[in-house]
């Protein structure tokens, strides 16, 4: 199971904004309707921006205007200057957030006023950083370039106009970029960029004369992943302006929005570990409700029935990444929370439909903890004596014998390394708050885990239900220690994985953490790992191969039978509803918590189980075995 939302919010209303950069390769005004060459049609493009000449001439650019965004109107600022230097701020309802780089660090302020400074980016985000310097320097124009390849992929209609087609590609890695070339007046009118897992679609128009350069004023963006799509119109554009140096350096952090009970700490606060998730009690306006622990979203999240249960305001009709697909996201500002030890001041969250999702896990859960609340602290989780520890990162000082890992912040969630089978090294998404670890599809066909002994099971995420296949592989290296036979899952049949990611070898979850003692440290990008109380403990396993559920009446029902499986030899069948178990009636066994709990049992543990099937009253016997 891996009910959790991993918010892309971030992504659609920073990364995906911020993405957004006013290209300058502005065409011109030539006609030719057989041009086959792409240098030839790339040169008359530049020629309809001002020239290659001027547009290389152009260091630095400001813009300024009005964006549309998920049902929303807010403003926009960008700052740029080569080599790699932005700034952009966003005026946007709930939504206030300034990003930028100096070139060499990336930060970004977010809805909260929380200062996040990524300084140590991964391989795969430098090889990016490095094509987009090139393609801004206009390296791909060249012939004879040792790194870009232009190809010539046909005509088609863009804009209402028709295009000529140039792709770009490079040998640093997989990006690419493919434009729709007005073949009248050479002006851009659609750009296609694929960048990992990560793409958009943009089209421009109303084109305007600025100090030699053809600029768009109008600029149409579109996500690939979640089809959010983002209109900005420029009332301003300045050509090579003088910039401060300091436009580019992170700005203050805002005031500090939480405070400690007593000191700098609150340490030991107790939390449930229930099916491989972290659920912490949360005081909200005097009521105490429990919410999920998860570094795996890039913001805190409430269920949107509890936000009409507070009488909260929302905000906006954005489409974000969720686990399985794409969710509906709106904002809210929450009232003062507390944890034991911690008061936080308001908040904005991202509000979202967590019906599915939560009536799959059994409590009553009405909010998810991420980064703009984990990102504040160091965070201690002791697994095997389920507690939780919070630290103020200016004093706190680890004087532990664990192991220190270098964690990369990227989309504010984090990864590191981490080792499957002795042979398969690379970068893993550090995620506390998924289920299971995993791996992608295409990963396991390529590396022959499709062919292992494998249990299917269904999952959902903030978006949509999927099936995923769980195996037993021979070892997971992780910080200096060794799991042998963990337990990994890859999602089965979906054209985008609901827990990949590209340039990531694959997501480690509870199902690793378990074993020990983790330290998740954003302020100074590091994960510090100690053996746990329970490290290689035999965790129970389900020996049943049954996917259970609330339905609307708050019935348990069967959503899913694994094939070949103690559930599937008993005759089980989705939409069975269990009645008893053993002649005790399922709502004396503590409900899903409980039941699953029973389907732990040894091998040959045997139930009497009294199912409604369609109205009608069967009686089944379940006999636990081995899975895997």
């Amino acid at each position: 199971m891996r009910e959790k939302y991993r918010s892309k919010t971030d992504r659609t209303a920073a990364g995906f904004i911020f993405g957004l950069v006013v290209c300058l390769l502005f065409p011109s005004v030539l006609f030719a309707q057989d041009l086959t060459d792409p240098y030839e049609i790339l040169n008359r493009f530049f020629e309809a921006g001002g020239g290659l000449e001027r547009l290389k001439a152009e260091q630095s650019y400001y813009t300024e205007g009005e964006i549309v965004l998920a049902g929303m109107t807010g403003s926009l600022k960008q700052w740029s200057e080569k080599p790699g230097k932005n700034r952009t701020e966003l005026a946007l309802g709930p939504l206030n957030i300034t990003q930028g780089s100096d070139g060499e660090t990336e930060w970004v302020l977010d809805q909260n006023g929380k200062l996040q400074i990524i300084t140590s980016p991964d391989d795969a985000t430098a090889k990016r950083r490095q094509v987009r310097a090139l393609m801004a320097d206009y390296a791909y124009a060249d012939h004879n370039s040792g790194i870009f390849t232009v190809t010539y992929e046909g005509y088609e209609s863009a804009n209402g106009a028709g295009c000529y087609l140039v792709k770009i590609t490079n040998n640093i890695n997989a990006d690419h970029y493919t434009y729709f070339i007005n073949a009248e007046n050479f002006r851009l009118e659609k750009e296609v960029i694929a960048e990992g897992d990560e793409g958009r679609t943009t089209y421009y128009s109303d084109y305007r004369e600025i100090d030699g350069l053809t600029v768009p004023f109008s600029i149409s963006e579109v996500d690939a992943v979640t089809g959010q799509r983002q209109d900005v119109t420029l009332s301003r554009y300045e050509s090579n302006p003088p910039i401060e140096p300091i436009t580019f350096e992170p700005p203050e952090q805002a005031e500090r929005d939480y405070s400690f009970v007593a000191g700098d700490r609150a340490e030991d606060i107790s939390f449930r570990f229930i099916e491989e998730h972290l659920f912490v009690p949360v005081m909200v306006n005097g009521n105490e409700r429990l919410w999920v622990l998860d570094t795996g979203a890039g913001v805190s999240v409430i269920d949107k029935r509890f936000a009409e249960e507070l009488g909260l305001e929302l905000e906006g009709d954005m489409k974000g990444r969720g686990v399985g697909g794409t969710v509906d996201v709106s904002f809210a500002r929450l009232p003062p929370i507390s944890l034991e030890g911690i008061e936080i001041k308001e908040q904005t969250v991202a509000v979202i439909d967590m019906t599915e999702l939560l009536r799959r896990v059994g409590l009553d859960v009405v909010g998810i903890l991420g980064f703009d609340f984990l990102s504040r602290f160091v965070t201690k989780v002791d697994y095997a004596n389920e507690l939780l520890s919070f630290y103020e990162p200016s004093t706190f000082a680890y004087t532990g014998d664990g192991q220190i890992l270098d964690m990369h912040i990227k989309g504010s969630v984090f990864t590191a390394k981490a080792t499957l089978d002795g042979t398969h090294s690379g970068t893993w998404l550090i995620d506390l708050g998924a289920s299971r670890c995993s791996i992608d599809e295409s990963f396991a066909k390529r590396e022959g885990y499709f062919e292992r002994k494998g249990v299917n099971g269904l999952g959902h995420g903030a978006a949509k239900e999927y099936t995923f296949r769980q195996i037993k592989c021979d070892s997971l290296q992780f910080s200096g220690f060794t799991v042998h036979r963990p337990l990994i899952s890859y999602e089965l049949g979906a054209k985008e994985s609901a827990t990949s990611v590209a340039d990531q070898m694959g997501t480690l979850g509870n199902n690793l953490f378990r074993n020990f003692v983790i330290y998740c440290d954003y302020a100074h990008e590091r994960l510090i790992v100690e053996k746990g109380e329970k490290f290689d403990y035999a965790w129970p396993e389900d020996r049943s191969g049954l996917n259970l559920a609330y339905d609307s009446d708050k019935s348990i029902e069967v959503i899913f039978v694994s094939p070949d499986t103690p559930a599937d030899n008993a005759g089980l069948r989705k939409g069975d509803k269990l009645i008893s178990i053993d002649g005790v009636s399922v709502s004396k066994l503590n409900g899903l918590v409980g039941i699953r709990k029973m389907l732990r049992a040894d091998p040959g543990t045997s139930y009497d189980i009294v199912i409604d099937r369609n109205g009608v009253s069967e009686q089944l016997k379940l006999t636990l075995a081995p899975l895997l």
